[in-house]
């Protein structure tokens, strides 16, 4: 039987729907790795070990994408891709292939029946999370957001004085959320310097929207900002951490069924 994983719902993703994906492996490891991924990444999931098992979740909901492994509990990754295509029902629903397979015939296989991507095991988070974003939303996300808790000077540092109440409940490469009291008007620029670990990131950004008191998705004050000056290597340190926290407590060491 398929299995659904429960997921808990954040707070501060209320802008968007979160979809539903089916999440097929035969292997129990990279199925829970996987799956505990994609819900960190905020998205809902079924999990399935098989064809049947997916066409099975596939009669009583429609999923935003299908994600599979070739090597499934008995009939392959193909065939179920071919299942979906070729039936009216399921033909417009994406399909990506995440495999542990170095077939070259296999993936041009899988292109010809019209798989959204091939990706190859072990794939980058920002990766799968960009391809997942292109395959199901009609305004794609490039970059993970991180739902997180960070302290963040806006404006002037040096006129800056502790406990001013704004921090950061949203990080990506591009830009990030921030929750204060005195949201800046749209459309303004501002220098920023974000309080990351051991490293004090200074950023360009500009508003791209504000909320007032019980305005916007959360009733709660606060912004939405995008970079629009960031150092090549300041850049990369926010993605490292993003990375280290999507990925935290989850590897391929494998203990029973539990990954550890």
């Amino acid at each position: 039987m398929a299995e659904a994983l429960n997921t808990i719902r954040n707070p501060i993703s209320g802008d968007r729907e979160k979809r539903l994906l089916v999440v097929a492996d035969g292997d129990n490891a990279h199925l829970y790795y996987t799956s505990m991924l994609l819900q960190r990444l905020e998205y809902n999931i079924h999990t399935a070990k098989s064809m049947d098992d997916v066409m099975e979740i596939m009669n009583i909901a429609r999923p935003a994408l299908v994600l599979t492994e070739l090597s499934l509990a008995g009939r392959d990754g193909l065939e179920l891709l071919k299942r979906i295509k070729h039936a009216p029902q399921t033909y417009a629903i994406p399909v990506i292939i995440l495999t542990s397979s170095r077939d070259k015939a296999m993936k041009e296989a899988c292109t010809n029946e019209h798989c959204t991507a091939f990706l190859q095991k072990p794939v980058e988070p920002d990766v799968l999370y960009e391809a997942i974003q292109k395959a199901t939303e009609s305004v794609p996300r490039r970059y993970i957001r991180l739902n997180t808790s960070l302290n963040v000077i806006v404006g002037d540092e040096k006129a800056a004085y502790p406990g001013s109440g704004e921090y950061i409940t949203a990080l990506s490469e591009n830009g990030m959320y921030i929750s204060t009291s005195k949201p800046k008007p749209t459309g303004l620029s501002v220098p920023l310097t974000i309080l990351l670990e051991d490293s004090r990131i200074k950023v360009e950004g500009m508003v791209l929207y504000s909320f007032d008191r019980d305005k916007g998705p959360l009733k709660t004050p606060g912004m939405g900002i995008k970079f629009v000056r960031i150092a090549p290597e300041d850049q990369a340190v926010i993605r490292s951490f993003i990375k280290r926290e999507i990925t935290k407590g989850l590897t391929m060491g494998q203990i029973g069924n539990t990954i550890m």
